[in-house]
This record gives structure tokens, C-alpha cells and sequence, in this order.
């Protein structure tokens, strides 16, 4: 069976015809994907992606007060009036369960809505890879993935390309076994050669730290984002954006 993984090292590489067709996985380790897969862990109902601050403002109209929260980023920051930042420690089930969120980041959110075109999307970190891998597995989505990496700023980070490469490599060996040749692009392959299994949590924070976002991170203090996001194999769960109900107001499910 001929099968396709197709790597994007930012959102602006890929473009809409490319998707037609594939399961998108987005990726944003540091740290919007992160965030989502840690709020759907902790019992969020839903969360609705959004790219601006205005645009977030105008849906939490949509909710009654006590069920919406506002959550995100700008260049790294929390922003003003929002209840949440991006650390995805904060999304505990004590904060988010059974709420919307309305999240706008600088580079993820932007990265979800460039995957729109896709049959579906899927939401990856390493906190849920091996589930991610897993979903992908399957006969119905094995055989076109496309996963579009965040970057920052329009610049490919290797936190982003370092997932990816995980995937794609744990998806090639496991089509060894069911007789499936995957064929990837020239990111793909470049991705898959930077990943090197086994990797422990720390030898994994260690490579974060070392990475352009870890880096602007911990230019603004917020190392236990990093620890966090290192945090590996550890949640059973893959979040799933319908592309049709984008940029509406229900588009997440589990």
C-alpha cells in the first residue's frame, strides 16, 4: 500500500490544494498544541481557535460569562484582559473543565487554520504522540499525512520539526509490519532523521531547552513551560478540529 507523510515546516509552506484529501496534524510543541491537548486532558468542553485578539473578544459575547474563558499569547506573553496565558500547566481540570475556550496564539492557532483544507485535523504534542501515531495508523488515515509545523514568526523551529520527525518515523516502522511503503517528502525525511528513539523526559526537555522557541522561552522565564511540553507519551487523548466548522464556533471533539 502507498502511503504519503508530507512535512511543512511552517504554515506558510503548504498551500490549500496540498491538504485535499490528507488528516492534517498540527504541530506548536511550544506551546499552543501543547495547550490543547493538556485542556482536553483536564475535561474542557470545547475550544475554538481563533488568529486574532479582537476576533477571540467578540466570540466570548457568544457564552455566558461563567463558561467561556479567554486563553493565549503574543510573542510569548499572556495578553491583556485574557484569563489564561499559554502555559499549559495552568489548564488544570480545577480551571477549565466543562468550559469554552477561546485561544488566539501567535504561530499555533495560525497553523490550524492553514491545515482548514484537510479532510481532518489532528492535534499533536509530545505529550499525546503515541496516541497521535496511533490515530494515524488506522486504514482510513494512513494513507495521506500532511503535518504542518507553527515555526515562530515565519522562522521552521526544531521543537516543531523534532515532533514531526518523531511521528513520521514511529509511522514508517509501523508500515515495516502492515506492508505499508510510506513515502516522504524532502521535510519528512530530513524531520525523521533528527529523531532519535529512545528519548527520555530529560534528555527530551534538554533538546527543547536547546530549540529557537525553547530559547525565547526561557528569555521570558517561563522554563516549566518547557519541562511541561517535555513530558512524553503520557496522555491518551488526540483532539480533533472539524476543518468545515472552521473559523465557527464548535470545532472541537475528542
Amino acid at each position: 500500500m502507498q502511503c504519503y507523510i508530507d512535512v511543512y515546516s511552517l504554515p506558510s509552506s503548504v498551500k490549500p490544494s496540498q491538504l485535499h484529501g490528507a488528516v492534517a496534524v498540527v504541530i506548536d510543541v511550544l506551546r499552543a498544541t501543547t495547550v490543547f491537548t493538556y485542556a482536553v486532558h483536564s475535561g474542557i468542553r470545547e475550544i475554538v481557535p481563533v488568529r486574532e485578539v479582537a476576533e477571540a473578544m467578540r466570540f466570548k459575547e457568544n457564552y455566558p460569562p461563567d463558561q467561556v474563558l479567554l486563553g493565549g499569547e503574543r510573542q510569548g506573553l499572556p495578553i491583556q484582559g485574557f484569563d489564561l496565558g499559554n502555559s499549559p500547566q495552568h489548564y488544570t481540570p480545577e480551571t477549565v473543565a466543562g468550559k469554552t475556550l477561546i485561544l488566539t496564539t501567535t504561530n499555533g492557532t495560525v497553523a490550524m487554520y492553514a491545515a482548514k483544507t484537510a479532510r481532518s485535523i489532528c492535534i499533536a504534542s509530545f505529550l499525546n504522540a503515541a496516541a497521535v501515531v496511533e490515530h494515524l495508523q488506522s486504514a482510513e488515515n494512513a494513507e495521506n499525512v500532511a503535518i504542518i509545523c507553527a515555526g515562530t514568526n515565519g522562522v521552521e523551529t526544531e521543537e516543531d520539526l523534532l515532533l514531526a520527525g518523531c511521528l513520521t518515523a514511529r509511522l514508517c516502522q509501523d508500515g515495516l509490519h502492515k506492508g505499508r511503503n510510506y513515502q516522504l517528502n524532502e521535510t519528512a525525511t530530513r524531520a525523521a532523521e533528527l529523531w532519535r528513539e529512545p528519548v527520555s523526559a530529560m534528555e527530551l526537555e534538554k533538546l527543547l531547552r536547546e530549540s529557537t522557541g525553547g530559547k525565547n522561552l526561557l528569555c521570558v522565564g517561563l522554563e516549566d513551560d518547557i519541562a511541561f511540553a517535555a513530558h512524553f507519551d503520557t496522555i491518551d487523548i488526540v483532539p480533533l478540529l472539524d476543518p468545515t466548522l472552521l473559523p465557527t464556533q464548535h470545532p472541537l471533539t475528542k
